[in-house]
C-alpha cells in the first residue's frame, strides 16, 4: 500500500506543483499551431486565427493572460485553447512576433 501511495504521490505532484503559486516564470517549450486549425473553434469557442495572437495551455483557464518571453521578446498572450502536451501551443501570429520557428520548437520562459 505504501508503495501504491508513492507511485501515486509522484504523478500527482509535478502536476499540482503547477497550481501552488509558482508563477514567477519557468522554462517550457513552444510548438505553433498549424495552419489546419484556421478557422475552427477553440476549447474556449472563440474562432482560431491563426495570424492571430493567443495560445492552447494544458492546464490554465480560458483567457489567462501568458508573459511568454523568447530572447530579448516578450508577448502577453491569452489561452483561448487547451493542449495535450505539456508546453504551450503559440499561434502563428504570437510565434512570429517573438522569433519561435513557425515548423518548430523553441525554449521559451512563460509566467502567468
Amino acid at each position: 500500500m505504501k508503495r501504491l501511495l508513492l507511485i501515486t504521490s509522484l504523478f500527482i505532484q509535478p502536476a499540482f506543483a503547477h497550481h501552488t503559486g509558482n508563477h514567477a516564470g519557468r522554462s517550457v517549450i513552444a510548438t505553433t499551431y498549424h495552419e489546419w486549425y484556421h478557422g475552427r473553434t477553440t476549447y474556449c469557442g472563440q474562432t482560431y486565427q491563426h495570424w492571430g495572437v493567443s495560445a492552447a495551455h494544458p492546464f490554465l483557464e480560458c483567457g489567462t493572460k501568458v508573459r511568454v518571453s523568447h530572447g530579448s521578446r516578450t508577448l502577453v498572450v491569452p489561452i483561448t485553447d487547451r493542449c495535450d502536451c505539456n508546453s504551450i501551443d503559440l499561434s502563428a501570429g504570437a510565434s512570429y512576433r517573438l522569433g519561435v520557428p513557425l515548423d518548430g520548437t523553441a525554449t521559451v520562459r512563460i509566467s502567468y
